[in-house]
């Protein structure tokens, strides 16, 4: 089942020109940095792979973690990480993604109360409000696991982004849920590294130095093991896939191939939402609220 949707009012703005300038210094330095030393550069590299921008939270639903009918924490290592959860019934939980915050699925919080669910969102480590500096993709997904197993039993996840990856992984590995939402997801963290080599200027020696160093840190077998598109014909969720054609962070055809990999799954392909915009858009809101609502009866 696919559903297209278009709305060009909300199309994605431009990004702004001190964010272009920081890019562009940050292409030049490490472009300069390689050919003075290629080693501290690889270094460079991996520090700034495993450091998310903790972005400020969406101001229009910061609000909303005051009015959480439950806040509270997991203990993860030497960091804590806030939980937060509105209404009762079955628990729906929200998976961010890289450099975001559980309140990004702010604009869920209403409708899946008011249809009888309860929704629990949280901060990864290095993002939102919990703490610490660094994390990678294997501790996003532990910590998932670990957060719904404090909150479980699970009905469904609503995943974004990177946070897809972690939450097809947990849920191979075994973490239950009936249904499974993700909104832009990437194919694999394959890819999503060479994007970032992409846009960091690496030079071909320089991205396949820290494509090297990833595998000493994590296994040879990491680009299979944070594969979505191959993790996705093992998912025995009832799913639903959200892409975007103007998603300039998470290509459509990256999304569309965890899709087709997919067995039960629907796809809602729209466009002029762009890659974060999805993320609140009345239209995808409303189908995700139908998808994770669909055949419940709620008692009188």
């Amino acid at each position: 089942m696919t559903i297209h949707m278009r709305n060009l009012s909300t199309a994605t703005a431009p990004q702004t020109q001190p964010r272009n300038f920081q890019h562009e210094a940050l292409r030049l330095g490490l472009q300069l940095y390689t050919r003075l030393s290629a080693e501290g550069a690889a270094k460079l590299v991996e520090r700034l792979a495993f450091t998310p921008d903790r972005l400020p939270m969406p101001s229009r639903y910061e609000y909303l973690l005051d009015l959480a009918d439950s806040h509270t924490q997991l203990h993860h290592g030497p960091h804590t990480l806030p939980i937060y959860s509105w209404g009762d019934g079955p628990t729906i939980l929200g998976v961010h993604g890289w450099s975001g915050a559980g309140i990004q699925f702010g604009a869920y919080i209403e409708p899946l109360v008011a249809a009888g669910y309860r929704v629990v969102l949280y901060d990864a480590p290095a993002h939102g409000r919990a703490q610490g500096e660094r994390t990678d993709l294997y501790e996003m997904t532990e910590v998932l696991a670990k957060v719904a197993h404090q909150v479980g039993p699970l009905h469904a996840i609503i995943a974004h982004s990177l946070g897809s990856i972690a939450a097809g992984r947990a849920l191979v590995d075994g973490l239950d849920a009936s249904r499974l939402v993700l909104l832009a997801p990437p194919a694999s963290l394959s890819e999503v590294v060479n994007e970032m080599g992409h846009q960091m200027g690496l030079s071909t020696d320089a991205l396949a130095e820290h494509r090297k160093r990833m595998e000493t840190r994590f296994g040879g077998d990491v680009w299979q093991q944070l594969s979505l598109e191959e993790l996705a014909p093992q998912l025995r969720q009832q799913g639903l896939v959200v892409i975007d054609s103007d998603d300039a962070d998470v290509s459509a055809d990256q999304s569309a191939r965890v899709y087709h990999n997919w067995p039960d799954s629907e796809l809602m392909s729209a466009d002029g939402l762009g890659h974060h915009r999805m993320l609140r858009a009345p239209q995808v809101v409303d189908a995700v609220a139908d998808f994770l609502t669909r055949d419940r009866v709620v008692p009188h």
